[in-house]
């Protein structure tokens, strides 16, 4: 279950929790570059290792429940390429004025595979890290607090918006309307949904900025922090590995396209 200030993160004592956040954020950036720099048959590789990360750690239902969220983009990138991409000439089934084709279907689904491999890793990050761990370590390292902080609410935004939406249905479900029942009913009950979400983003937004302004954000020098995030020399290693790791995909992807 997520909140505001935990985001999605779950609780355990794993290896992978256990693990620097910034040592995290490179693994992410590592698989995002493999996973759209190298070929496609790299793409088995990654998701295999994005389960047997996530099953070794105790985080494989959660990691599938979470596949929830982009499933319907998932399948609708399938879906249109396979029926809408251009140049496509094998045929492999007609539907009406509309026909599917393999080359659209093996870009669609490489395309989708791309994203679920991607969208994985991310989701490790944010199951195993607190997002409080994540700005300090982010700080620590010498990033912007601006952007530490933009992180943060990123990470954050999700949950925020579902508890406000809750909040307004529960309001809006104690005054007589009818949020629950057939698919119909739900639809209509999204309408006076979406302005409430949208302007309470809106307060909410400059409600944290007054805050963060009155607690000195951003104030130098002599800023500390209130936690201190471990850091063991075996992340320095792998983080070291993983920038290795990055910058060999990126020549392998650059000398391959120089083909």
């Amino acid at each position: 279950m997520t909140s505001v200030t935990s985001g999605f993160y779950v609780e355990g004592p794993t290896w992978l929790h256990d693990r620097h956040p910034v040592t995290k954020l490179l693994g992410v950036l590592f698989v995002l570059f493999a996973a759209f720099l190298l070929p496609p048959g790299a793409l088995g590789v990654l998701a295999l290792a994005v389960i047997v990360m996530a099953v070794s750690a105790g985080l494989g239902e959660h990691l599938l429940r979470s596949f929830r969220l982009p499933g319907l983009l998932l399948v609708s990138i399938v879906v249109i390429n396979a029926l809408l991409f251009p140049g496509g000439r094998d045929v492999l089934a007609s539907l009406g004025p509309l026909a599917i084709t393999r080359e659209g279907l093996a870009f669609g689904v490489v395309s989708a595979v791309r994203l679920a491999v991607v969208f994985g890793a991310s989701m490790l990050l944010l199951l195993t890290t607190r997002p409080d761990d994540l700005l300090e370590g982010l700080v620590a390292r010498g990033v912007s607090h601006r952007i530490a902080f933009v992180v943060l609410s990123a990470v954050q935004l999700i949950p925020r918006m579902r508890e406000r939406a809750d909040r307004i249905l529960a309001a809006q479900a104690a005054r007589g309307l009818a949020v629950d029942g057939s698919i119909r009913t739900r639809t209509r009950a999204l309408v006076p949904l979406i302005g409430p979400v949208l302007l309470g983003a809106l307060i909410d937004v400059r409600e944290r900025t007054l805050a963060l302004e009155a607690r000195g954000f951003g104030a130098r020098p002599g800023r500390t922090a209130y936690r201190v995030v471990p850091d063991p020399d075996v992340d320095r290693s792998i983080r070291i590995g993983l920038l290795i790791a990055t910058a060999l995909v990126v020549v392998v992807a650059v000398i391959g396209l120089g083909r």
